[in-house]
């Protein structure tokens, strides 16, 4: 059967074994494409190919065949790396504060409470922010993307993006300076 064929029976019967098919066939090339994805380490090769897989399985269905599955598969694997990529580094720069006396990893109670507290109004905050202005901040802030691939995302150009997101930003700090007085 052919990748076309395979993803339709997945995705109008939920058949496993064309998925399980597809992704034998193309296992091959996923595995280069996750290793040229970034990662350094085998074992985290395999996480990001699981984790692509996994999103594989979720996405599947949102596959509109027009360009190769490869194409497909490797956005997905890019994705899964950054993620993984940027979860690790969160957490390296979080030990290395921890390290430094800058930060305790195991806030008492008390502290645990007023973390809770601040993020609540910085969530109310942030939703007080219009959706576009909250989805450049996403996107730039806490996904980490470049200002290249949020152009490309939202399909804006770059230069757009920067003034937007600085517009945001300004809006942002305006919001909590108001609530900081």
């Amino acid at each position: 059967m052919d990748d076309e064929s395979l993803i339709r029976d997945f995705v109008l019967t939920r058949d496993e074994r064309a998925f399980e098919t597809l992704i034998r066939k193309h296992l091959p090339s996923l595995r280069r494409l996750v290793a040229a994805a970034g990662p350094k380490n085998q074992e985290d090769r395999d996480d990001v190919l699981q984790e692509t897989l996994i999103r594989l399985h979720k996405a599947l269905s949102s596959y509109r065949f027009d360009a190769p599955l490869t194409t497909y598969m490797y956005r997905i694997a890019r994705n899964a790396a950054l993620d993984i990529e940027r979860k690790q580094r969160r957490s390296r720069n979080r030990e290395q504060r921890a390290a430094l006396g800058e930060i305790d990893l195991v806030p008492n109670p008390e502290e645990r409470a007023i973390e809770n507290i601040r993020a609540a109004e910085l969530k109310r905050l942030f939703y007080k922010l219009s959706e576009k202005d909250r989805q450049l901040l996403l996107l730039r802030e806490q996904e980490i993307l470049s200002m290249g691939e949020i152009a490309n995302i939202l399909g804006i150009s770059r230069g757009t993006v920067k003034s937007r997101l600085s517009r945001a930003r300004k809006r942002a700090r305006k919001l909590y300076q108001e609530v900081e007085k």
